[in-house]
């Protein structure tokens, strides 16, 4: 399969199917005149949105539900937040034939059957949108592993692709499901109840130890499953992880001031289109960012504008070009060889190790 990179253009809202009463289906399909797709991609991959609202460009990463196989459309699978601006808008204002700026696909928490013969997923809440597109794949290409699928949501209302789950249970022998509920309570759940634990990993997956496993949901549920696979004996690189969104601030230190309490004093970054420079912090104690700031940090707080969606080096929005210096990068997924060769960075995870110069 052939994924066409960088594509970035239009597609239109074909369908929209209510999965939960807080999460939505989005059908995607080619704008009116496009004679094919614009772009294939591998399953557990995503797509990068850019939405307008209120004044403010905005920018979100959702992983694809659909199946690689389906060619005339792509599904993206949202969970209304709260507080989430961009989720808030999609679910609650998008409309059938609606446009919606995209580009992608991006992501490496992919597998098509080639990288292992059994793959265990482990979703919590809406992580379990990339599981499906691996699960619907692979049960429609007849793939002869094993795939143990391991859902840990809230309560039934809550549970994302029931009946689809079930479906493809129904067609596939090689599919084995087990899904617990937290908060099961004055339900008629007959199924495992509390969270995914080191007890249920023992019950559902044979050989636990020798299978690669692929895990996306809340970044606290992450950490704990994680620890409790390593704890069973699983070795780290056989745990691959899918994360968006911005992570939390540590939190203050007892008595510290919700500001930065000491001057910079780190490497110089210059941003020559908005010819504005400072220093970055290396000392931070307020716990509003990590011991070393980003280059994204620093323009957020020279009032910058760089475009970013995912902050952990995955989906590429905020990509810049660095013309002098150099930077440590803890996760540059999003960067291929041309990139590197360019002097382009991701400005989330770029903390310089020199003074610098960026293109912003």
């Amino acid at each position: 399969m052939t994924v066409t990179a960088n594509w970035r253009g239009q597609l239109r809202v074909a369908d929209i199917i209510t999965e939960t009463p807080s999460v939505k289906t989005f059908r995607l399909k080619p704008s009116p005149g496009d004679d094919a797709f614009p772009f294939t991609f591998v399953p557990g991959q995503f797509l990068n949105f850019a939405f307008w609202i209120g004044g403010a460009r905005m920018n979100r990463s959702y992983s694809i539900s659909s199946s690689p196989t389906q060619r005339d459309h792509v599904d993206i699978t949202v969970r209304r937040e709260p507080r989430g601006a961009v989720s808030r808008h999609i679910v609650d204002l998008l409309r059938i034939g609606d446009p919606v700026e995209a580009g992608g696909p991006v992501g490496r928490f992919t597998f098509d059957g080639t990288e292992a013969d059994s793959i265990v997923l482990i979703a919590g809440g809406v992580g379990i949108t990339p599981m499906v597109s691996i699960t619907r794949y692979l049960t429609e290409r007849s793939w002869p592993g094993e795939i143990f699928f391991l859902y840990g949501c809230r309560a039934p209302e809550d549970f994302i692709f029931q009946k689809e789950v079930a479906a493809l249970q129904q067609r596939n022998p090689k599919l084995h499901v087990a899904v617990t509920m937290s908060r099961a309570e004055g339900t008629d759940w007959k199924g495992l109840r509390g969270h995914l634990t080191k007890e249920v990993f023992a019950q559902t997956i044979p050989d636990l130890v020798s299978r690669r496993i692929h895990l996306c949901g809340p970044p606290t549920m992450m950490e704990s499953t994680k620890a409790i696979l390593i704890g069973l004996g699983v070795a780290p690189d056989q745990i691959k992880t899918e994360q968006f969104g911005t992570p939390k601030p540590a939190p203050a230190a007892p008595g510290t001031a919700l500001k930065q309490t000491a001057a910079a004093t780190g490497p110089l970054v210059t941003f020559s289109k908005n010819n504005k420079s400072a220093k970055v912090h290396i000392d931070l104690q307020s716990g509003d960012s990590p011991p070393k700031q980003s280059v994204l940090e620093l323009s957020e707080e020279l009032a910058i504008p760089i475009e970013f969606s995912c902050r952990v080096g995955t989906c590429g929005v905020c990509k810049v070009k660095m013309t002098s210096g150099e930077v440590e990068m803890e996760v540059e997924d999003a960067l291929d060889s041309s990139d590197k060769t360019n002097g382009v960075i991701l400005a989330c995870q770029a903390k310089p190790t020199n003074d610098i110069a960026v293109e912003a």
